[in-house]
């Protein structure tokens, strides 16, 4: 804007008839402090993974001491299913409302998840996740340089999961994968619903599960009907790239629920 122009600009404004200062400084660009958007967790499912009896079948010959009995554990509860069918996977619902009136483009997902929460056999896995523009096709959530951090005292970093299992959380999954990540601005006023999946990593995974396994695989060897509940808890943070304030990020969770493998 040329400096003739901007001049006019104020005189219009000098000449409206404001109610206080404050009116006249709320009329000036970028005048209106931006707000952190709101981050909730929507919903934390188990979306695909093996039945209960395929568990069985599978850590029946592992967690039985008897020799006898785990010879018989084919017999009983069938072969064994192949380790790449024992895999898990997870979605998380992630619903962001921006509060201001300018859009806002939202960075990386930081996702925690802990198993068996509470229990002797809790695992932690962790996995942060870059989001990206509908102008770049190939993105697939890989972190880029400095992704999930923030100089900030009061939300979660990818670096305070150095107590996480390695490869717990192992990738995010195929599927709508590409069009949630293209995700990455909210509209001023705006909400997106960001729903995520991610897959375990199958030996990590099977470590967790083999701690809880006794209970059911007896339970199937006796002809009594088994069960698994698996408590779960979600927490992590969104980072955003807001035009002022810079990079901020913003927590959610603990969110707790239950898992139960049929």
């Amino acid at each position: 804007m040329s400096m003739s122009r901007a001049f006019l600009s104020l005189l219009a404004l000098s000449a409206t008839p404001l109610a206080s200062c404050d009116q006249f400084l709320n009329q000036l660009p970028g005048a209106n402090a931006e707000l952190a958007p709101e981050v909730r967790v929507g919903t934390l499912q188990l979306r695909h993974g093996p039945s209960l009896g395929q568990l069985a079948a599978y850590y029946c010959p592992k967690v039985i001491d008897d020799p006898i009995v785990r010879v018989g554990c084919a017999v009983a509860l069938g072969v064994p299913p192949p380790k790449t069918s024992m895999a898990f996977e997870f979605g998380i619902t992630l619903n962001i409302h921006n509060p201001n009136d300018i859009p806002v483009p939202t960075a990386d997902v930081l996702v925690a998840l802990s198993l068996f929460e509470g229990a002797q056999s809790e695992a932690l896995g962790a996995i942060c996740v870059s989001l990206c523009g509908t102008d770049n096709p190939e993105c697939d959530g890989t972190p880029r340089p400095g992704a999930c951090q923030v100089r900030q005292d009061d939300i979660l970093t990818i670096d305070d999961f150095v107590a996480a299992i390695p490869g717990l959380i192992a990738d995010i999954a195929s599927g709508r994968a590409e069009e949630e990540l293209k995700k990455s601005t909210i509209l001023a006023g705006g909400d997106i619903s960001l729903d995520l999946a991610f897959v375990l990593g199958i030996d990590q995974a099977l470590s967790v599960f083999q701690k809880t396994a006794l209970a059911y695989v007896e339970d199937e060897l006796a002809g009594r009907q088994g069960s698994l509940s698996v408590p779960v808890s979600v927490s992590g943070t969104v980072f955003f790239d807001l035009p002022v304030l810079g990079r901020l990020g913003v927590g959610y969770g603990p969110f707790g629920t239950t898992w139960n493998v049929l």
